[in-house]
């Protein structure tokens, strides 16, 4: 069954979602990039507050592809509490011996890292596998522009599809994301990801960097739920 997840980009966002909270709670700040990090410190305000109710995320930042700078920020977020720590993936020619150093501390970690890349900006090859013999527990796919597009525009379903099949025939969590819009629901869902992604279809105007409104979260767990 495909479940939901809204990114939120601050506490007050948190609470707004409690009375329709999604499968995973998504901590960003959208401000700063596709994947831009809030504080340590919110985050771990907005994991006790929501206090097990949902499962939780957050990202690290759209940081370069250097283990030196990705593994402190890896394990600080995940001193904050929160279920799955989220890393960007970003073309570079350092990628590849990147994920095989980050190997050792994502297997140490206690929290689950689940790597993101991007629709619009296609990596050199396909790193599922390595992410997997690396201790990777999930992949997602998500757009790094956020200038109107969506995933959609940049894969088509046969591309998502073989996505998600390699993912799961890996047993590697499964999510799509980027500028996602209510009806997506219904068109991805067949595909049967493990979850699907939110932000900006959850906010006014669809700007991923003004507030949540909790009508247009109700009317996505109500697509979700109807599928």
């Amino acid at each position: 069954m495909t479940k939901w997840l809204a990114s939120v980009q601050s506490l007050a966002e948190a609470e707004i979602l409690l009375p329709v909270l999604p499968d995973i709670l998504d901590m960003k700040n959208p401000s700063q990039g596709a994947l831009g990090a809030l504080s340590v410190k919110v985050v771990s305000d907005i994991v006790s507050m929501i206090d097990g109710r949902c499962q939780t995320s957050a990202t690290i930042g759209d940081l370069p592809m250097q283990p030196e700078i990705i593994k402190p920020a890896m394990i600080t977020m995940a001193s904050s509490g929160v279920d799955y720590v989220k890393i960007g993936l970003f073309p570079d020619d350092n990628l590849e011996q990147c994920i095989i150093e980050l190997a050792e501390t994502v297997k140490k970690l206690s929290t689950p890292v689940i790597a993101v890349m991007f629709a619009d900006t296609p990596l050199a090859k396909d790193y599922l596998v390595l992410l997997k013999a690396s201790g990777f527990y999930g992949v997602m796919v998500d757009t790094a522009n956020k200038n109107g597009q969506h995933l959609l525009d940049h894969w088509d379903l046969v591309k998502l599809e073989q996505f998600v099949y390699a993912a799961k025939q890996l047993s590697l969590l499964c999510g799509l994301a980027g500028a996602l819009r209510l009806e997506d629901v219904s068109i991805l869902h067949p595909l049967k990801a493990d979850y699907l992604g939110f932000r900006s279809a959850l906010c006014l105007q669809r700007q991923r960097t003004t507030h949540l409104q909790i009508n247009l979260a109700k009317q996505i767990e109500q697509a979700i739920k109807m599928q």
